[in-house]
């Protein structure tokens, strides 16, 4: 397997040749992030927000009481062509017609949700700073969502980057493309990321998992009724996405600061080659975000399939994280005085996540307001709901606010409190064991003792 896997990576390699190969630095001012990623924030405040958006045409049907249409039953294909195994997005009380109690629960139109990110940005006016960035995780792929173009217009209207996380299916596929944004004028997967690329508010987290096709598409597939379900012949498409991202204007000079690879989640299938998926597209000038399984929706099945090997696992995690912060000093993308003081970051090498600490949250399809997407349990997690009360009035009282005041640094770096388990006795039911960040920390500074003096 593992010979087999290697010969696909090589494969990569020869398709698309690194602009900054071994320890090539790359240039000056390069950093682990993408536009809109980190919050550069000196003062607590609410600077972003992880949003959910629905096509209108589908949120009408779901909210009309005559209807038996519903976003949960309709998921697939209506909203995403994938069947990821851990797909965080999942949640039948987001996305069911009625709640437990058998009230109805309403989808935010469009107008809805814009409504709401204006609140945030009059929260953060008031807070005398700007309202800088979301970042979209689901449902699906807002990729397919008709009215895509619109909402980057509404949100550059308001000075706004928006992170679009994706699978990039439509990036590299010309008949996804025009079924889904044919009514744009769309012809090809390549017009589709030239228009997208001419949007300067747009950033794109393109999903990564695996060089080996098989591996790849288990991660995008699920068994359902005894068959496999989700987008067949997801490796190629892929491929032929990379090669139309590469070639466009999302890159100058061989770098770029709006697309950014995505490996997520790391899981006991793919963390043998998560080190190599870092190097590979760092040395083609592009940003990586990695972490573990987030702890919400189907995500919390990923854990329960993984439990049995779970402590192995967080061991070999924690000898990835030091490795790949090695090869960012070794890279010349971070020294070890700004590790240790920034910190390890929970998306291994990238700028930290601050998101839990000057972010309003996850603004779900329902209104629900959730810590952010990593989880989503309890009465710590969950903050409110965006349709009955206002986003000052959940922002006033929100955990992310006051985890921000309680302490500066997490204004740099909040680690996850969504991930981190807050004892030993959570380690199993946890992506991070208790002590995580120490951990990684002291084998990076063993690494670096073990070095010679000239490297």
């Amino acid at each position: 397997m593992q010979n087999h896997k290697l010969a696909h990576k090589e494969a990569f390699a020869k398709r698309f040749p690194a602009r900054f190969p071994g320890h090539a630095p790359l240039p000056e001012g390069f950093r682990n992030s993408t536009r809109g990623w980190p919050v550069r924030a000196e003062t607590p405040g609410c600077y972003t927000a992880d949003v959910e958006h629905v096509p209108d045409e589908l949120v009408a049907k779901h909210n009309d009481p005559d209807s038996d249409y519903s976003l949960l039953s309709s998921y697939h294909p209506d909203l995403c062509v994938h069947r990821c195994p851990s797909c965080f997005s999942e949640q039948d009380a987001v996305y069911a017609k009625r709640n437990a109690d058998g009230s109805p629960n309403p989808i935010m139109t469009m107008r809805e949700t814009f409504g709401v990110i204006d609140q945030l940005a009059a929260i953060a006016a008031s807070e005398n700073h700007r309202f800088e960035s979301v970042k979209f995780l689901g449902p699906g792929e807002l990729l397919m969502n008709p009215e895509l173009f619109d909402i980057i217009e509404e949100y550059a209207k308001r000075g706004i980057t928006i992170g679009i996380f994706t699978k990039g299916a439509l990036l590299g596929n010309d008949a996804l493309a025009r079924k889904y944004q044919g009514h744009m004028g769309i012809n090809s997967a390549k017009e589709f990321v030239d228009r997208l690329a001419a949007c300067g508010n747009v950033t794109l987290l393109f999903s990564f998992q695996s060089f080996d096709p098989e591996t790849q598409q288990a991660l995008v597939s699920r068994v359902v009724d005894g068959k496999s379900r989700g987008l067949r012949g997801y490796h190629e498409i892929r491929v032929k996405a990379l090669e139309n991202l590469f070639a466009s204007d999302f890159y100058k000079d061989g770098m770029t600061n709006r697309i950014c690879a995505a490996n997520t989640p790391i899981v006991p299938e793919n963390i043998d080659e998560s080190l190599d998926i870092y190097r590979f597209f760092i040395e083609r000038g592009t940003p990586v975000i990695m972490t573990p399984t987030m702890v919400s929706g189907l995500g919390l099945v990923q854990l329960g399939r993984q439990r049995s090997v779970m402590n192995q696992f967080q061991e070999r995690l924690i000898e990835l994280y030091a490795q790949i912060y090695l090869f960012n000093i070794r890279k010349g993308i971070q020294t070890i005085e700004q590790i240790r003081s920034e910190g390890i970051a929970s998306y291994v090498g990238a700028a930290p996540c601050n998101q839990a600490s000057n972010g309003f949250g996850l603004i779900r399809a329902n209104g629900r307001v959730d810590m952010c997407p990593g989880r989503a349990d309890g009465p710590d997690s969950i903050h409110g709901n965006a349709m009955d009360t206002s986003a000052s009035e959940i922002w006033a009282n929100s955990p992310n606010r006051l985890r921000g005041i309680a302490d500066p640094h997490n204004l740099v770096n909040n680690r996850c409190p969504a991930k981190d388990a807050t004892s030993p006795e959570q380690n199993a039911c946890r992506s991070f064991p208790y002590g995580f960040y120490d951990m990684v920390m002291a084998r990076l500074e063993e690494l670096l003792n073990m070095q010679p003096a000239n490297e």
